[in-house]
């Protein structure tokens, strides 16, 4: 008889749902509800009685069984950190264990919480999605087995838990609310994620280099072939001198030549030792008083030949342009534009050069008609080595190092550097520098012999 009142009071609490007031409310809770369950006391009761034993025996039995349960739930409950919740089919709070208070309302007791819902405690976009959840668990009478979860809040940061849900059932089978248990998986997705992040980062750097390796790879045979062209050339003309006997009409042609190569040589070697001193950051710069405009007609001069072996127009528009700055270096940056421009646009076609002000600054922008630079290699053009896929297909002369180079002279200024490009319709290089030095900038402790040597180097001419 106990175990059949018993019953019938859960039943009638889990109706109610809502113990709040009620000075008993957590020992009836803990123990009626324990036998709203499947295979709890009522069911107990009707496996006794199918075995044959009388209405006493069983009800003491019962009885016993009831507080055993109890017992259990209340040490789960009440003593262990486990966020344990029972609520009734609106999905209302009829009990919760002291790991959910503590976890979610801390300071609050049970008579605070039993008959509130998510709502309450959670973000409504967390508490609408809980509530469908509990809904279809009472619906298919399925549960939702450690599903993992983004808990939001309103007052504090998110946590993410796995969760058990499952169907409340009374002795009759019948689903009477749903039952609940999570656990904090917070740290462990975050430390998770961590891990994630730094294994990406890692192939990222694995890819990047096993990239500068291929590039270094195709850095030595350029470098290789920049060596062995000119010097080729240089070998093959003074072996012609020497059949000549250092006579004839074709002498000076020779020289000239030979000293070309020699300047392309020379320009390499400088190259290579201006990128080993941006490397260690030992790059030196010389600001003076500079007319930018009169270092552009220079570079323009001394790339004019090169323009007429290729037919191709090179004009300049250009205006006064005081500033402090590093001449040697504005030269070497306005040869390496110009030069790749010639190289990239067809014979027939045209490079202009302009050099003016625009907002206390000093704008040099150089255009072809050339090939331009498709989309996908815009993003990688300033990088060392790099040699686009037009230059690579048109075997187009070049260690990569140019645009590194110019780059990085413009980044000494204080400077900016943008590239506008169409393939097959040509590219505009645009560099801003400011009028004045940067703060940081470097005084005049470059070496005689660097100085010579930039300056010896600027010519950018081909190998015949």
């Amino acid at each position: 008889m106990a175990c059949r009142i018993s019953v019938w009071y859960a039943q009638a609490a889990l109706h109610r749902g809502n113990y709040a007031g009620e000075p008993h409310s957590r020992v009836h809770t803990v123990l009626d509800l324990v036998l709203l369950s499947r295979g709890l006391a009522g069911q107990n009761l009707s496996t006794m009685k199918a075995q044959g034993e009388d209405g006493l025996a069983a009800g003491q039995r019962c009885e016993t069984v009831a507080v055993l349960k109890a017992m259990c739930l209340d040490n789960l409950l009440l003593l262990g950190a486990e966020r344990i919740y029972l609520k009734d089919r609106l999905s209302r709070f009829l009990f919760v264990s002291k790991g959910w208070i503590g976890a979610y309302a801390p300071g609050l007791t049970m008579a605070d919480i039993a008959g509130k819902t998510d709502a309450d405690f959670f973000s409504q976009k967390h508490a609408a999605a809980a509530l469908a959840d509990e809904q279809r668990v009472m619906r298919t009478g399925k549960p939702v087995i450690a599903s993992v979860e983004r808990e939001t809040y309103t007052d504090r940061p998110f946590a993410w838990v796995e969760t058990t849900k499952l169907p409340l059932r009374d002795e009759h089978g019948r689903i009477a609310g749903t039952f609940g248990i999570s656990r904090d998986l917070t740290q462990q997705i975050s430390d998770a994620q961590a891990l994630a992040h730094q294994a990406h980062q890692l192939r990222i750097q694995n890819e990047r280099l096993r990239e500068l390796d291929h590039l270094k790879d195709e850095f030595i045979s350029a470098v290789s072939h920049e060596l062995r062209t000119p010097l080729a050339s240089i070998v093959g003309y003074v072996e012609m001198l020497q059949d000549e006997q250092a006579s004839g009409p074709d002498t000076g042609r020779f020289i000239e030549v030979i000293g070309r190569n020699a300047r392309r040589l020379f320009r390499l070697i400088a190259d290579l030792l201006f990128m080993s001193g941006i490397q260690s950051g030992k790059m030196t710069m010389e600001f003076r008083r500079t007319d930018i405009a009169e270092v552009a007609a220079d570079a323009v001069e001394d790339m004019r030949p090169e323009a007429a072996r290729k037919q191709i127009t090179l004009t300049l528009s250009a205006s006064t342009i005081p500033s402090v700055a590093d001449p040697a270096r504005i030269s070497q940056l306005l040869a390496n534009l110009i030069s790749n421009a010639l190289k990239f646009t067809p014979r027939g076609g045209s490079v202009r050069v302009e050099a003016g002000t625009e907002r206390e600054a000093a704008v040099l922008t150089v255009t072809d008609t050339g090939t331009g630079i498709p989309a996908a290699d815009l993003k990688s053009i300033f990088e060392r080595f790099f040699r686009s896929k037009a230059a690579t297909q048109q075997a187009i002369p070049g260690t990569g190092l140019g645009l590194t180079i110019t780059k990085a002279i413009v980044d000494a200024h204080g400077g900016t550097i943008a590239v506008d490009s169409t393939e097959g319709h040509g590219s505009t290089f645009r560099v801003r520098l400011p009028l004045s030095p940067p703060p940081d900038s470097p005084g005049p402790d470059r070496s005689h012999d660097e100085a010579g040597l930039a300056a010896d180097c600027t010519g950018h001419d081909h190998a015949d």
